[in-house]
C-alpha cells in the first residue's frame, strides 16, 4: 500500500475535500512505487481504474504522526509541474484521490 507523508496544510485540504489530487515528481522512486502498487500498468501511461473493477488504495499521513486518512486512487497521469502545488518545471504524477476518509483504527487486545 502506498503511504504519502504530507505537511499539515495539504493533509487538511485533502481531509476537507478541497484538494483531490496529490502530486509527486516523476522520478524512479515514485515510478517504482506506483508501478509496484498497480497504479501504472505500463510505466508512463495514464490509467483510470473505474473500468477495471479494481482500485488501488493509499494512506495519507500527517507528517510522522498517527493521524491518517485512507483513499482510493482513481487515476494517475503525468502533468506539467508548473501548474501544480509543487510549482516545478518538471513532469509530475497527478494522483487523483476519491472517497477520502479517516483511517479505521486497528483494535488492540
Amino acid at each position: 500500500m502506498l503511504i504519502f507523508t504530507l505537511k499539515k496544510e495539504w493533509y487538511e485540504k485533502i481531509k476537507s475535500g478541497e484538494k483531490t489530487i496529490e502530486y509527486r515528481e516523476v522520478k524512479p522512486y515514485w515510478t517504482r512505487r506506483l508501478y509496484r502498487e498497480g497504479c501504472l500498468p505500463t510505466k508512463y501511461t495514464p490509467y483510470e481504474y473505474k473500468d477495471s473493477g479494481w482500485q488501488p488504495s493509499c494512506i495519507l499521513q500527517l507528517g510522522y504522526t498517527k493521524k491518517r486518512l485512507e483513499a482510493w486512487i482513481v487515476k494517475v497521469e503525468i502533468v506539467d509541474g508548473k501548474d501544480t502545488d509543487l510549482h516545478i518545471d518538471k513532469p509530475v504524477y497527478a494522483i487523483h484521490l476519491a472517497d477520502v476518509r479517516e483511517e479505521k483504527q486497528k483494535r488492540t487486545s
